[in-house]
Formats: C-alpha cells, sequence, structure tokens
C-alpha cells in the first residue's frame, strides 16, 4: 500500500490511497480497500453452473437467485430453516437455538457469534451511539434503516409502503416486512426455559425473561417508573413530554406510538383482522376480540 500526500491552495495535506496493483489513487483508506476487492482472485466456484466468486457470501448469494429449485438444503430440525451449508446450519443452530457463543458482553453478558456485531451491540446500548438524520434530526439505532431513511429525503426517491394483508400493518421496506411476516407464520421461534412460551425473536425473548426475574433495567427521566425495554420506555416518556409523533395521513389525527396508529389506521380502512371463532364476528383488535363475551350466533326473529 503506497500513501501519497495532495497539497492544496493554501499548502493544507490531504492523505491519498494508491493501489499497488492497478496504481488508481484512492481519496482514503476505506474507499482503497473497496476497490482493492476487484482484484481477488474468483477462487471459490458454483458446484452447479461452475461460475466462480470471490467470496463465499456472493457464490451463496448466486445460488439463492439462479438455482433455487436445484439447491440441497440443510434443514434445521427445530424450525425447518433452510440454509445452503452445513457449516450455515451449525451458525444457525448455535446462534439461534442453543445458545452457543464465541464472544460475550461485559456488561450484561449477551452472546455473539459474530465480533463486530458484539461490537455494534456494545456501542449502541452501552455507549448510547446513534446515526443522526441531518435532514430531520431522526435517530437511529441501526445503521441500515438509517441508510434507508435517509434516502427519503431525495427528491426523486419514491415511497415504497408494504401493508400486511393479515394485520394492516404498513411497512415501508422489505426488510422490515420479512421482519414483520415472522411474527405471522411463527418461524425464528424463541422458546422460555421458564413457562415454555414461545417467542418470534431473541429480542422479545430477551425481554420476556425480564417479567419472570423482574429486572427492569431502563428508568424514565421524569418519574420513578421502570421499564424491561428501552422501546417501552421511550412510548412512557411521551406521556411526560406530550410527543406525538405518529400523523393520520387521513385525518391528522397524532398519537405517542406507532401501534395505536395502526390500529387508528383499521377504523379508515375498514380492515378487522381479528375474528370470533363461534361467530365469525370481525374486531379492529385482539383485545376487542378476547373482550367479546360470545354466546353463539344469534337467533332472529
Amino acid at each position: 500500500m503506497v500513501y501519497l500526500y495532495l497539497f492544496g491552495e493554501n499548502n493544507e495535506v490531504s492523505p491519498l490511497f494508491k493501489c499497488n496493483s492497478c496504481e488508481k489513487i484512492c481519496p482514503n483508506l476505506k474507499n482503497l480497500l473497496a476497490h482493492k476487492r476487484i482484484h481477488k482472485v474468483k477462487s471459490i466456484p458454483c458446484e452447479i453452473c461452475g461460475r466462480k466468486f470471490r467470496y463465499r457470501y456472493m457464490l451463496e448469494k448466486h445460488k439463492k437467485v439462479k438455482h433455487f429449485n436445484d439447491i440441497t438444503y440443510f434443514i434445521c430440525d427445530i424450525c425447518d430453516k433452510k440454509c445452503l451449508s452445513k457449516s450455515s446450519l451449525k451458525f444457525h443452530m448455535d446462534n439461534i437455538h442453543l445458545n452457543k457463543y464465541q464472544f460475550y458482553c461485559a456488561k450484561c453478558q449477551r452472546g455473539f457469534n459474530v465480533l463486530s456485531e458484539l461490537n455494534k451491540h456494545y456501542r449502541i446500548e452501552h455507549e448510547d451511539f446513534r446515526f443522526f438524520c441531518m435532514y430531520c434530526n431522526k435517530i437511529f439505532k441501526d445503521e441500515r434503516y438509517f441508510k434507508f431513511h435517509v434516502k427519503t429525503h431525495d427528491p426523486n426517491y419514491k415511497n415504497i409502503e408494504i401493508q400486511c394483508t393479515l394485520c394492516s400493518k404498513v411497512l415501508k421496506c422489505i426488510q422490515s416486512f420479512q421482519t414483520h411476516m415472522r411474527s405471522h407464520n411463527g418461524k425464528n421461534k424463541s422458546v422460555c426455559d421458564v413457562c415454555g412460551k414461545i417467542l418470534t425473536s431473541k429480542g422479545s425473548l430477551r425481554d420476556h425473561i425480564r417479567t419472570h426475574t423482574g429486572e427492569k433495567p431502563y428508568q424514565c427521566e421524569f418519574c420513578e417508573k421502570r421499564f424491561i425495554n428501552k422501546k417501552t420506555l421511550i412510548a412512557h416518556e411521551r406521556v411526560h413530554t406530550k410527543e406525538k409523533p405518529f400523523i393520520c395521513k387521513i385525518c391528522g389525527k397524532g398519537f405517542s406510538q406507532k401501534a395505536t396508529l395502526n390500529v387508528h389506521m383499521r377504523y379508515h380502512t375498514g380492515a378487522r383482522p381479528y375474528n370470533c371463532s363461534i361467530c365469525l364476528r370481525e374486531f379492529v383488535t385482539k383485545t376487542l376480540m378476547k373482550d367479546h363475551q360470545c354466546k353463539g350466533p344469534q337467533e332472529t326473529d
């Protein structure tokens, strides 16, 4: 790797980075490392068509797209997840079902099998690292969602909304939609060792276990109330601040929680995703359905 220096009009010094393979000059180290990938030899062949790839993850992506019907999958016995290799299946089993981890957070003992995920967790949960949108000051914990959000400020951006046909919830990207659908189809289940309750994610399981242990690590800065997770804390603090960031696009009414807005939208759309198994009467929420005292089909005179 060769380091060069560029002198500007005012004699300021800017480092440049030169590729040893093709002598291309890059403005920073990150761009140089990204550029050098193109020189890596494609040595990993696809056993189906023979095409070669530089990285194994690129091969797996290729097989999922081009050879969907020709792949022999390795199936998880617990949740039926399809993996492309034995190593992927083992990683899935250790990470999702067996709780076998290589790395542990020094603060909360949460386990990880990828060091970068541990570092990301530590920055977000214990150092309060956040991504701030320069256009609207919205704050994000996840870099992927932050980058997606920034794109929405582009004048040429086309807004994408995907509505769940089961509960009418509206999602703004395919990743969020896929994650949401797992709550309906039962995939990626996590089981509580204390009571046997099945949760749809590891995060939900972690929060649920706190209901058994009584742990409430998040305290409101306005009162002495404590909560099991940060999401519930933020929703509670809006009671004090009177903030209502979720606005109905149809009538303009504001809500402090997105879940409340979703229920409100069903009154506009007419969606009734929950129905009584006895009389088939439909309801806007599961709570209303459970409160419904059904005596069977009503007789008419």
